[in-house]
């Protein structure tokens, strides 16, 4: 028996059934594989940028960069790196703002076969450990400042692995998709025709889910428009023609939309909306406060958002898949707030209620309770948020 597969047991027991089903032994196990992969990745990352010897006595990720003549820009990403092996016992953090690290044991070394422990449950987790694997062979470059993290990971030559990536088929990503697709059936109305908007787009895997997900439950002639809407051309054409290919009777609107800028001014009538849907977007907003201002904007009084995303359960606790999106400028460079968003990247429930409750919704939920299932299961960040507006609200 794997070894994780009493957790598997364990989490999906905790869920209710039609929860469950997104939440599968393979991708709980998968899951495990590829957090120790992404610490092991971490560790062996800073033996090749040689940072381990700038913590044989305590320092902060600042003064370790500035030692070895590296890139200002890189403290985030080694910020990380030193409180995930923390978080595993590698490494001692000390105090606060700014923390100090010194080391406690050698780092993991490579050759644990997580990876291939991983493929061997499922080779349909393949593509994030080939995103992983991309970024670790070119981080000396970033590191010394030779390339951003968009020049190593969104080069054209790379775009496949996001193709790959942000795919139904990818276990590892394809569980933000269906549980988001679960929740939004939930926040749609049952009985009339609904107008849903998609934020953050991507290639398309998030509308294919939730469109599905409505199919089955014979509930897709009641989408009377679906506005699907990506800022990256790439992304925007790839989906629009996915989708429309696969259901030629849904009546779509494909579109460039910028969601930092207000929905309004770019065309998308005020209270015209059912349903506001986005999957791992709004977390990369550069100002939370002005995007979900122009999000509720454009929903009808009792209309709802749903937002699938990685939840951080407690503040502070590094998430495995930020070891990619910390190289990234979108995801670090953002507008912080110490209620709603203390730091960049993903936010913790309380963080979201205080978010979306500033900017007037109500009855925030999420599926599953993240916050329950973390006191068993710590590393339990999947979530989807959903709230309303305010019926009757102006």
């Amino acid at each position: 028996m794997d070894p994780y597969q009493a957790l598997s047991d364990r989490i999906r027991a905790a869920l209710e059934p039609d929860v469950r089903r997104h939440f599968s032994p393979e991708f709980v196990i998968c899951s495990e594989y590829f957090d120790r992969y992404t610490t092991e990745t971490a560790g062996q990352a800073l033996a090749r940028l040689d940072l381990l010897g700038e913590f044989r006595e305590p320092s902060t990720a600042a003064e370790a960069i500035a030692r070895k003549g590296y890139a200002p820009r890189a403290e985030t990403a080694l910020s990380w790196m030193l409180d995930k092996l923390a978080e595993e016992g590698f490494l001692e953090a000390r105090g606060d703002a700014p923390r100090r690290f010194v080391a406690r044991i050698p780092v993991p070394p490579a050759g644990s076969g997580a990876r291939e422990k991983a493929l061997a449950v499922s080779p349909a987790c393949a593509p994030a450990f080939t995103v992983v694997d991309a970024l670790a062979e070119n981080i000396e470059d970033f590191f010394a400042g030779r390339k951003t993290g968009e020049e190593i990971l969104f080069s054209p030559a790379r775009l496949s692995l996001w193709f790959d990536y942000f795919n139904n088929d990818n276990l590892l990503y394809a569980v933000n998709n269906r549980l988001g697709a679960e929740a939004a059936a939930r926040a749609l109305p049952r009985t009339r025709p609904v107008t849903i908007l998609e934020l953050g787009g991507g290639a398309g895997s998030a509308a294919m889910a939730l469109l599905q997900h409505l199919s089955a439950e014979g509930r897709l002639g009641n989408v009377r428009r679906y506005l699907f809407t990506e800022p990256v051309p790439t992304f925007l054409r790839r989906g629009e023609r996915s989708l429309k290919a696969r259901f030629p009777e849904v009546p779509f609107e494909c579109r460039k939309l910028d969601m930092n800028v207000s929905l309004v001014d770019q065309g998308i009538a005020p209270e015209s909306v059912d349903l506001v849907y986005a999957v791992n977007t709004i977390h990369v907003a550069h100002d939370l406060r002005r995007t979900l201002a122009a999000i509720r904007e454009v929903v009808i009084p009792g209309g709802a958002v749903v937002f699938s995303e990685c939840v951080r359960p407690r503040a502070g606790q590094p998430i495995y898949v930020e070891f990619i999106f910390n190289f990234l400028e979108n995801f670090v460079n953002v507008v912080t707030d110490p209620e709603i968003r203390p730091t960049h990247g993903f936010l913790t429930p309380g963080n979201w209620r205080a978010a979306l409750a500033e900017a007037g919704f109500e009855n925030a939920e999420l599926l599953p309770d993240v916050e329950s299932l973390s006191r068993e299961y710590p590393s339990f960040f999947v979530g989807a948020i959903t709230a309303r507006r305010a019926a009757g609200a102006g």
